[in-house]
């Protein structure tokens, strides 16, 4: 019964991966300034709507452009950046998605889908945000909006455009270069194509709208929303954060160190417990700072993170694409660390049956840190109702520690990572022996760890200027070592824009 099973399954989810994956250059999927100030007369919630429908498009199936079944939205590339960082393992590539990928065919080739889909899919959230701000706040994005709540709604769509630059600037260059020019800048949901920039301009904006978010918060007397499922005075702060640190200049760490440090005043670190109950509902997590609540009628299946990554969800890694930890990074993890559990390496498992499912040699699954509700593999959720995590606190104790650490300010970078490993290990008394590069790098290991499959490593590599090394059960490249700036391991500007913005290299 089981072989059966799993032959029809396998057959299904081959149909899927061979359908038809193009490209879609042009947009008609959004609703113009005009259409909006004209339906705002009789629907003054409008904005908030068009708000919202940019957070449910971050977690709908092909946002980017295609018809591909690793495209869908935030969670998609983080995927890519989790694997480029060598911290994700693609086990086998039997369906094909993420081959291209692992291997560098696709990163090689500017006219892959992979180069396409992050750059189609930020610009068309970067657009719906202007539209916003342009609505509410000018067509130069500064005057004030007239109301405490058109305050909010302009401050979240800033900070929800400066997050989309930031998400491109770490794909797409090669680190902070002041004078390197790769991304086109649009404020206004304008016709017409734009050169790219220098990255010292695209940094400037994400700068001033974060500033200019965490103000219009401020000054709609809503600091915190709470719903912990949007961008909130504190979510914007933490992605303010990420950029100073992602800008490294002294002025700019100490920045990242300040915002860093009142976040972390704002939620709980994870219990023990919570670290083993599996990160799929934000209401079991009180340390996450921003997710993507899914739930029956967000109609979620196989083009999903969960459908990707998770062996209880009806998905390609039950099958036989499994995605797993770096072995070289498990081994890492110390036996009496509580986020050893988190993984289980294979390669069999007990399916519902009781039958063993071998997952191949290859594989250490993350089957104690993410899995669906029900925890049933193969046989478990075909509709997604587990949520999506973008940020949790622990981010902000890791980049605190970082920053503090690239500062020279080595007792504060201890006491602060000490606050979160305490929780992980009973002696953390190790930390205060270390010092210059052995202290940033036990951070920025403890970084991988903690993070791994939430796409935040490939960012805090890059910014540091590390090293990524591939893992021993790598499926191609096993053991070899990148410096952060290889361009195997960097995004391609897409042969659309080339071909479709003939002002680019302006």
């Amino acid at each position: 019964m089981k072989k059966i099973l799993m032959v029809a399954l396998g057959a299904g989810l081959l149909l899927g991966a061979c359908s038809k994956d193009y490209l879609d250059i042009s947009s008609t999927r959004y609703i113009s300034k005009s259409d909006i100030d004209e339906i705002s007369k009789t629907s003054p919630h409008l904005k908030d709507g068009t708000l919202n429908g940019l957070y449910a498009y971050n977690m709908l199936a092909f946002g980017g452009g295609t018809e591909g079944h690793d495209d869908f939205g935030q969670k998609g590339y983080d995927i890519y950046t989790d694997m480029l960082s060598g911290d994700m393992n693609l086990n086998s590539a039997i369906y094909g998605w993420y081959r291209g990928i692992a291997d560098f065919a696709d990163m090689n080739n500017y006219a892959a889908n992979p180069n396409f889909k992050p750059w189609r899919f930020y610009y068309f959230m970067i657009r719906g945000t202007n539209q916003i701000i342009t609505d509410l706040a000018g067509v130069d994005g500064k005057e004030t909006p007239k109301t405490d709540k058109d305050k909010a709604v302009v401050a979240e769509a800033k900070a929800l455009r400066a997050y989309m630059y930031y998400n491109l600037v770490n794909m797409y260059t090669l680190g902070y270069d002041a004078n390197e020019k790769v991304l086109p800048i649009y404020t206004a949901p304008i016709s017409y194509n734009t050169p790219a920039k220098h990255t010292q301009e695209v940094y400037a904006l994400m700068i001033d709208d974060l500033t200019e978010s965490l103000a219009l918060y401020e000054a709609a007397g809503r600091n915190v929303t709470g719903q912990r499922k949007t961008i909130d005075y504190n979510v914007a702060q933490a992605i303010l954060a990420y950029v100073y640190a992602s800008k490294g200049t002294p002025d700019a760490l100490t920045e990242a160190a300040r915002l860093s440090a009142d976040v972390m005043t704002k939620y709980p670190l994870a219990s023990k417990d919570v670290l083993l109950k599996g990160f799929n509902k934000v209401n079991d997590n009180q340390n996450w700072m921003w997710s993507g609540v899914i739930d029956l009628q967000t109609n979620l299946d196989l083009v999903s993170w969960w459908g990707q990554v998770d062996i209880f969800t009806y998905s390609y890694a039950a099958v036989g694409d499994s995605k797993g930890i770096n072995k070289d990074l498990y081994d890492a993890i110390p036996a009496n660390d509580v986020r050893k559990a988190q993984f289980k390496e294979g390669p069999k498992f007990d399916d519902i049956n009781g039958d063993e499912m071998d997952f191949g040699k290859r594989a250490i699954l993350p089957v104690g840190k993410f899995f669906a509700s029900d925890g049933k593999i193969l046989m478990g959720a075909r509709i997604i109702q587990s949520d999506y995590v973008y940020m949790r606190v622990e981010e902000m104790y890791l980049l605190n520690a970082e920053v503090n650490a690239r500062l020279s300010n080595e007792s504060v970078a201890q006491t602060t990572l000490k606050k979160l490993m305490e929780i992980r290990l009973d002696d953390v008394a190790y930390i205060d022996g270390l010092s210059g590069s052995a202290l940033l790098d036990e951070i920025l290991l403890q970084t991988r760890i903690e993070l791994w499959g939430e796409g935040k490593t490939y960012a805090a590599i890059k910014r540091n200027k590390k090293e990524f090394k591939y893992g021993s059960n790598h499926l191609y490249y096993s053991g070899t070592v990148f410096p952060y700036d290889d361009a195997r391991i960097t995004f391609k500007v897409p042969q659309a824009e080339i071909l479709n913005n003939p002002v680019y290299n302006n």
